[in-house]
């Protein structure tokens, strides 16, 4: 089985799976560091705030959204290595039929 957190051990054989393990990889990583980065932001930008200037504020309030969003490309990218490992085509290619 391959590894979600690292590199290492077996990998599926499929053309490319070094590429799509380090999607993997890379995507699990990116979740992981933008869940604590946003929960690290939402606690500076609300339970936190009354200790923050003005700017800081601003800047957490920004924060919480762009970690957020590294939340969501991480999820695509695990999504989208997963569907290979799978070795699931596009699924405009799978589900082509005439049904007329």
């Amino acid at each position: 089985m391959y590894s979600h957190l690292h590199l290492g051990g077996q990998r599926p054989s499929i053309s490319y799976a070094k590429q799509f393990h380090c999607l993997l990889v890379a995507g699990n990583w990116s979740m992981i560091v933008g869940v604590v980065l946003a929960l690290v932001s939402i606690m500076l930008s609300y339970p936190l705030a009354h200790w923050l200037s003005l700017p800081l504020q601003i800047l957490a309030h920004i924060s919480t959204l762009v970690f957020a969003t590294l939340v969501k490309f991480g999820y695509i990218m695990r999504v989208v290595a997963l569907n290979r490992f799978a070795g699931i085509s596009t699924a405009f290619q799978d589900n082509r039929q005439d049904n007329c």
